[in-house]
């Protein structure tokens, strides 16, 4: 699917999927685009887009460079996927004769939300680059609002967690902080990307003085998040640490207890396995209160142990 986007007063109007009029557009975004699109978009402006397979490479080469077909950044947005797990999706940048290509493979949040926003915000330069920085602030804003709910929900989980006692509540924590663990990295990967992307951006490009000032403004709202969202991730690791040592703890008790009952029936079972021993001489096998007093040793045998271990608080 092709969304094209032309100014008008200022704004971002969109156009019909037309060649003719893709012409006038200054951003042309393409979600998961058929070959038929990339074909039209070849004939119209002569632009070649990347495959879905050079999104993924993560070297530094191969997703920010610049060639004939313009300048190229290639950068991780974050999104859920289809179970409302963390995820990220790589999005292609590309600025070539005053416009804008983006190439993704689905919708994203912080494009949704720029669109919205775009229908009554004013542009100030009009230029292509204030559009991409607008869509890495929003991203950013996108990114601080997952570090803002990571904390609130955390503060919930700790008193479960702290609490230490365990059970539903106990494990849907358990499995919460997995979440929040790797939405963490999702978000700690998507600042470090941004941070790449516009550095990249400043250091090739002769960025109009006010899209410098917006990146260089970007650049520094990464720095501040990057501590909170490390301080999160730190959060949840002690989170963690914490209810593995409160698991621990129950696990040790438990054989504790085992341990105990074990020490407790072993004199008792050394008496009865005595007796139970096939000799032809035995005197307590024709004793009157032969069976009453193997009884009894067998319970003297078993609370001997057991006051033992009260005494010296080991139960």
């Amino acid at each position: 699917m092709i969304n094209a986007f032309a100014l008008e007063n200022a704004r971002l109007t969109r156009l019909e999927e037309e060649g003719a009029e893709l012409n006038n557009a200054i951003w042309l975004d393409l979600i998961e685009p058929t070959e038929d699109e990339r074909n039209e978009l070849q004939e119209s402006l002569g632009q070649s887009l990347a495959s879905f397979l050079e999104l993924e490479d993560i070297e530094a080469s191969a997703r920010f460079f610049e060639d004939e077909d313009g300048l190229h950044l290639h950068s991780f947005f974050y999104c859920e996927d289809e179970n409302d797990y963390a995820d990220l999706a790589s999005v292609a940048f590309t600025i070539r004769d005053g416009r804008l290509f983006t190439l993704r493979d689905r919708e994203l949040p912080a494009f949704r939300l720029y669109r919205m926003r775009s229908r009554y915000q004013r542009l100030d330069e009009c230029n292509v680059y204030e559009v991409l920085l607008d869509l890495f602030e929003t991203k950013i804003e996108q990114l601080a609002d997952v570090i803002e709910t990571g904390y609130s929900e955390l503060e919930q989980l700790s008193r479960v967690i702290l609490d230490g006692k365990q059970g539903e509540a106990f494990n849907d924590a358990l499995s919460t902080l997995t979440e929040q663990e790797d939405n963490s990295s999702k978000v700690r990967m998507c600042l470090m990307d941004t941070q790449r992307a516009l550095s990249f951006l400043v250091r090739k490009t002769r960025l109009p003085t006010n899209q410098l000032e917006q990146a260089r403004e970007i650049l520094r709202d990464i720095e501040s998040l990057q501590p909170h969202n490390e301080s999160l991730f730190q959060k949840v690791n002690f989170l963690m640490q914490a209810a593995m040592g409160y698991i621990n703890i129950e696990q040790n008790k438990i054989m504790k207890f085992f341990s105990v009952v074990s020490v407790m029936f072993l004199p008792a079972t050394l008496v009865a396995s005595t007796y139970g021993m096939n000799f032809d001489f035995m005197p307590e096998l024709h004793f009157k209160y032969g069976y009453p007093m193997a009884i009894g040793l067998m319970i003297v045998a078993a609370l001997t142990p057991y006051i033992y271990f009260k005494r010296k608080g080991w139960l």
